[in-house]
């Protein structure tokens, strides 16, 4: 069984692109990760563990077939946890079809059986409905502005923390559509923990997420570009993260 990292870290294209991102602000937390590209089949031994994060972001089901998902899942139920984040390859999305298979009995919502992208041009804001050690100490009187989503529902017994809220502007007065959708949803299985955060953590659908907080940090993987990030979208994975780590 592998342990030797604690954080595995699967899609969002190469750490030279979008997986820039991500992987650049856990390297500045201090959290050493694993990386798989999107293009690659998920390598089956860094699956097994006990302990310690898996993250599925932008990484087709092609890529994670169904023997590959069940170890996954049996390692929640060991005590890892699973993060899957939003895109076009997530969820259902355009490509990800996680509609079914092992990871769709533990995520902490439910996928659609076809394509659920949410592409937004007036875009969203995060509305907490419930407080989460996660969210601490973040300006979220000032929330950013997120340009999509996959759409999903609540799984039973999941917990939502996080909301997607459409804003509205219509003849120069701004308003809120009436619906909203889950963004940020947390469950568990066997021993471990499962989050759902569906929208992405990279442009395009991070929107002005990525700008979040009055500092500016740059931030860069090993092997992968710098970016330039805002202390509070720093501040918000480092802190999602550190409570699946938990």
């Amino acid at each position: 069984m592998s342990e030797t990292k604690e954080v595995l870290f699967m899609g969002d294209d190469s750490l030279q692109g979008a997986a820039a991102y991500l992987g650049g602000v856990l390297t500045h937390a201090g959290v050493d990760f694993s990386y798989v590209p999107s293009a690659q089949a998920a390598p089956l031994e860094l699956l097994d563990r006990s302990r310690g994060l898996i993250i599925v972001s932008d990484f087709p089901a092609r890529n994670l077939k169904s023997e590959a998902q069940a170890r996954i899942a049996a390692s929640v139920a060991r005590g890892a946890s699973l993060l899957m984040i939003g895109g076009w390859e997530s969820f259902h999305g355009l490509a990800g079809e996680y509609h079914e298979g092992p990871l769709s009995e533990i995520l902490p919502v439910k996928c659609k059986t076809c394509d659920d992208r949410v592409n937004y041009c007036q875009g969203a804001v995060p509305w907490i409905v419930k407080e989460h050690p996660c969210l601490e100490g973040l300006p979220w009187h000032e929330p950013p502005i997120f340009c999509g989503f996959n759409e999903t529902s609540l799984a039973e017994g999941a917990e939502l923390v996080l909301s997607a809220r459409l804003i509205q502007i219509r003849e120069q007065s701004l308003s809120f559509a009436e619906k909203d959708y889950p963004l940020l949803a947390f469950g568990t299985s066997g021993s471990g923990k499962t989050a759902a955060l569906t929208t992405d953590l990279a442009p395009h659908w991070v929107g002005g997420w990525v700008d979040w907080g009055a500092r500016r940090l740059s931030a860069q993987a090993p092997g992968g570009n710098e970016v330039e990030v805002g202390q509070s979208y720093a501040q918000f994975i480092s802190q999602l993260v550190s409570f699946l780590l938990s």
